[in-house]
């Protein structure tokens, strides 16, 4: 009895392009890590307007559609905001990596 082996199967997927980005904020100065941690998930600002408190938010890069948190230093992004983030962490000299990837749309 011959045994049958499986042909090569070839399937067409659907892949988004996206960007894989780590970087290490442990070791920079606390305002480093304050500007970073701000970049990325935003802040609330509380004044005093006209005697009464308001709230502005400014939201964060991780409240851009298609931008996932995988982890704590690592992001999953649309190319575009992978851009902003890196250019971001080199401007204030924070170590990180970035990686093309491609995810299952």
């Amino acid at each position: 009895m011959e045994s049958e082996e499986p042909e090569d199967i070839r399937e067409t997927v659907t892949a988004l392009r996206r960007v894989l980005v780590s970087f290490d904020v442990s070791r920079r100065r606390r305002t480093e890590c304050t500007l970073v941690s701000r970049f990325i998930f935003g802040q609330e600002v509380t004044m005093r307007v006209g005697g009464r408190e308001k709230r502005y938010r400014y939201p964060g890069l991780v409240h851009r559609p298609g931008v996932e948190r995988l982890g704590q230093s690592v992001l999953l992004l649309r190319e575009k905001d992978g851009e902003d983030l890196t250019r971001r962490l080199a401007e204030l000299r924070v170590p990180y990596r970035r990686e093309r990837v491609w995810v299952e749309g």
